[in-house]
């Protein structure tokens, strides 16, 4: 045989070993548990229209399936979407004279982006500033219109159990979707626990 030939053989043989080898050595496993890379949701913020007391809240958290302990925080105020416009949907002379206002006066009044709209049956719900709030000229759009700026009632919802303060994210996301039915809630927001 020649050398190249005794070479490859040599290789071929080697390579016969270690794949013999590799079928009967067992490599050691990693018994630990696996974490838990399941998202963990704390609370909820709910924005409910305006008006609404305490025991409406109540009531109407009560009428869906909460299955763990919870506790309410009623009113709270350090969210930003606190006044809201409802506008029916095909409405567009006012929407087009409030842009329009806005921009001649370099003024936010309204938070307009797609993800800040609610839609609620015909009606769109629009975020108003504070300073709007305080504005002649975008009170007097409204009452030529007859629209009135409402507050929104903010509530948070903290899930509380003897053994975690959270629950798991495809629960909150059940009962996220099973309360945006109700017409008094314009929108909700999901804590997270990291």
């Amino acid at each position: 045989m020649s050398r190249i030939n005794k070479k490859v053989a040599f290789f071929i043989v080697f390579l016969i070993l270690v794949i013999i080898a590799g079928l009967f050595v067992k490599t050691p496993v990693d018994t630990e548990t696996q974490v838990n890379d399941e998202l963990k949701v704390g609370g909820m913020y709910i924005q409910f229209e305006d008006g609404i007391s305490d025991s409406e809240v109540n009531l109407v958290l009560k009428n869906y399936n909460l299955t763990m302990n919870y506790s309410i925080k009623y009113n709270i105020d350090h969210t930003a979407d606190k006044y809201y416009i409802m506008l029916d949907k095909d409405n567009w002379d006012i929407r087009r004279e409030l842009s329009q206002k806005m921009k001649e006066e370099k003024k936010d009044w309204i938070i307009s982006s797609p993800s800040q709209v609610i839609r609620k049956g015909d009606y769109h719900v629009f975020t108003v500033s504070e300073q709007a709030v305080q504005d002649e000229n975008f009170l007097e759009i409204l009452d030529k219109y007859d629209i009135q700026v409402k507050k929104s009632t903010w509530c948070y919802i903290r899930f509380e159990d003897e053994s975690k303060n959270w629950i798991p994210e495809k629960d909150a996301i059940r009962i996220k979707s099973e309360l945006e039915k109700n017409e008094n809630i314009f929108s909700i927001y999901l804590d997270y626990r990291y």
